[in-house]
């Protein structure tokens, strides 16, 4: 890990043969899901992101030039990996980036075994406990719940209970009430998308920008004190 970012604590690892995900991830709870946009677009507010402490994010998968132009400034500053639909064709230059870890759509099991093979700690999507523990058992190293707003704030309290042990990342629409009980629950990690980044990108608005990661970081240290 880069000496530009902080240290964080002892965290429990797998000891099942699963990938781990970033101690960024596991340490501050927070992806924040970038949208869809140009790399020139982004650059100011990862950056101010990156100020006030977020440090992992996710770009979508499908453009590598703009992902190559966020590593190049931000590699050693903060942990980027990748969301989307995606095929085994993609993971090379997933290796080749040093992509940090992936968040697949509707993957194929050839792909989830490249990506292993590949040391990418991936968490594919599932939302319903049978598709989550399905996805589990098939020895995903996470199982990224999507759309997580289909479901009330309290579905990570379900799927702790119908599916025990999953390592979970909810990700679509989480809110800051949803986020507490999703941290409550023991979630891996949340996504965050527009409920942090906002309209940023848009309009350039970095200060509002700044008072969402405070009151995001603020949840995640109320919900672990």
């Amino acid at each position: 890990m880069s000496a530009e970012v902080d240290e964080p604590g002892p965290i429990d690892v797998p000891t099942d043969g699963r990938l781990v995900f970033p101690d960024e991830v596991r340490a501050s709870k927070i992806i924040a899901v970038l949208p869809d946009v140009a790399s020139s677009d982004l650059m100011a507010p990862i950056e101010v992101m990156i100020q006030e402490k977020v440090r992992a994010f996710t770009l979508p998968v499908a453009d590598a030039e703009r992902r190559r132009a966020v590593l190049k400034i931000y590699r050693r500053r903060a942990v980027i990996g990748v969301h989307g639909v995606m095929t085994v064709d993609d993971v090379q230059g997933l290796v080749d980036d040093k992509v940090a870890f992936a968040l697949p759509v509707a993957a194929t099991p050839e792909l989830l075994d490249a990506l292993r093979q590949a040391g990418i700690p991936s968490a594919p999507d599932a939302l319903t406990p049978t598709e989550v523990r399905a996805a589990w058992a098939a020895g995903a190293d996470a199982v990224q719940v999507a759309p997580a707003d289909m479901g009330s704030a309290s579905y990570g309290d379900i799927l702790t209970a119908m599916a025990p042990g999953v390592a979970l990342v909810p990700r679509g629409g989480v809110g800051s009430y949803a986020l507490r009980r999703w941290l409550a629950s023991g979630a891996l990690a949340v996504c965050l998308d527009e409920v942090l980044v906002g309209d940023v990108c848009a309009d350039g608005v970095v200060s509002a920008l700044r008072e969402r990661c405070r009151s995001v970081l603020q949840v995640v240290a109320d919900a672990e004190a």
